[in-house]
This record gives structure tokens, sequence and C-alpha cells, in this order.
């Protein structure tokens, strides 16, 4: 292991640690309004990992694995996957309530009160997020060129932290205490490194096709995932009541967005 691989697991560890653990630290320091434009900013985050990054990334790797089948098996999966998540927080959940202020608008107060109630989004978000990061991690550690390694680190470094604020702004949103979330954002934290290192020393020539298919369908699953949680869990959220803030918090999802597809020029 050479210095700079050192360097980089240490540091994907600090990234991804500071950007889950700064919505905490805002709860306190931060008002509602600007927490709330950091919820519409992962948003954004997520919508765009899930469409640009994993949803065609999946596309990619089912064409390599089946190139004679005429079905669009990644988008049936992340389909699926969407309305696996959304039975499973609207269907099964169903003493779901809204005890929080009213909007005025029954549809409105319904959503959002099921949503906060929802103690499952912040677990599946992690799961997701923390795969997701492995995968990543597995590529760095796997790639010997020194350039197209800082290249992809740099690329890594920016989504682990905009991926973390999502994911810890999440657990804030959801109610989660402080000491029930830290121990899962760290963990979060370390699944990159913990990634680069498995590609280092692990033989992955070993069932590399195998590993393919198995990476493609999850890519499939985590972008349903992210789909929903991104519109219906955060971004539609913060549009309801109806407030002065519309325009910010629109322009703070569209940031988070952008910077993921900035990103993806890399990834």
């Amino acid at each position: 292991m050479t210095t700079i691989q050192i360097i980089a697991i240490i540091v994907i560890f600090l990234v991804g640690a500071g950007g889950a653990l700064l919505p905490l630290v805002m709860r306190t320091r931060v008002s509602p309004g600007a927490m709330s434009r950091g919820n519409a900013f992962a948003g954004g985050v997520l919508l765009a990992a899930g469409l640009v990054h994993l949803l065609g990334d999946a596309v990619g790797d089912f064409t390599e694995i089946h190139p004679d089948l005429d079905y669009p098996v990644a988008y049936a999966i992340a389909t699926a996957a969407f309305l696996l998540v959304l039975a499973i927080e609207r269907v099964v959940a169903t003493g779901a309530a809204a005890d929080g202020p009213s909007t005025g608008d029954l549809e409105s107060d319904a959503f959002v009160g099921a949503a906060s109630a929802s103690s499952a989004t912040p677990y599946l978000l992690l799961a997701t997020l923390s795969i997701h990061s492995l995968i990543a991690g597995v590529a760095l550690g796997t790639d010997e060129a020194q350039a197209s390694f800082l290249v992809l680190l740099i690329a890594i470094l920016a989504h682990k932290g905009s991926a973390g604020f999502a994911l810890g702004t999440t657990f804030q949103r959801a109610g989660v205490s402080v000491r029930r979330a830290l121990p899962a954002l760290l963990f979060f934290a370390c699944t990159t490194s913990t990634g680069v290192l498995l590609g280092l020393f692990a033989d992955l020539e070993f069932n590399a096709g195998r590993m393919h298919a198995v990476t493609a369908w999850f890519k499939a699953i985590a972008a349903g995932t992210f789909l929903y949680i991104a519109a219906l869990d955060i971004v539609r959220e913060e549009f309801f009541p109806a407030d002065s803030d519309r325009h910010g918090r629109y322009a703070c999802a569209f940031l988070g967005a952008g910077v993921m597809a900035l990103v993806a020029i890399w990834m």
C-alpha cells in the first residue's frame, strides 16, 4: 500500500464523516429555514445520483451482461424498488398520522405526517448509500494508474461529502437521536475506505462476471430507492406547506442535482 492510498483512505473517511455529521451539528445552530434548504439540497443530490449515476450505469451494465436481451431490465428493477419502498412506508406503516401543524391541504398534511412518522427511510438510505460507497471504494482500490486514481479520488470525495450530508439530513429530519444516529453515520463514513482496502487486497478476478451482475442489480435497486426518497421523502416535503422560501429551496435542490451531474463526468 502506497502513501497516497493511505492518505486517500483517511481523507475519504473524514469527508464522509464530516458531511454526515454536519446536519446533526447544524440542528442546534442553524435556523429551520436553513435546514430546509439543506434538506432540499440533499434531495437534489439523491435525485441526480439515482438518475444520472446509478440508473445510467445499471443500463450499461445490463447491456454488457445480456447484449441480446431487448428489454429495459434496469428500468423495471428500479420501478420495482420504488414500489417496494412505497409499500414499506405508505402501505405497511399504516399507523402513520399527521400530528404536526395543518397546512390547510388534506393531501399535504397526510403526506408530510406519514413522511415524518416513517422510521424506515434513514436506514433504507443508509443501506443503499453504504453499498454504493463500498463499490466505489473497490473501484478506487483496483485502479493502479496514478493519474486516473487521483481523478476518481476527487470525484469520490465530492460524492461522499454530498451523499453523507443527504444521509445525515435524513436522520435529522426523521428525528433520530444523535446517540442512535452517530454509529450509523460513522458506519457509512467507513464504507468507501473499507472498499478501497478490499480492492487493494482481494483477488477481484475471481467470479468477476458474477460480481458484475450483482453490481448491476444493486445499482438498479438503489436507483429506484434514491428516486423515491428524493421525490417523496425529501424534495416534495420541503414544498409543503407553502411559504416564501420556495425559490430558495428550489435553487438548493437544483444545486445539489447539478453537483452530482458534474461529478458524473469522472465517475
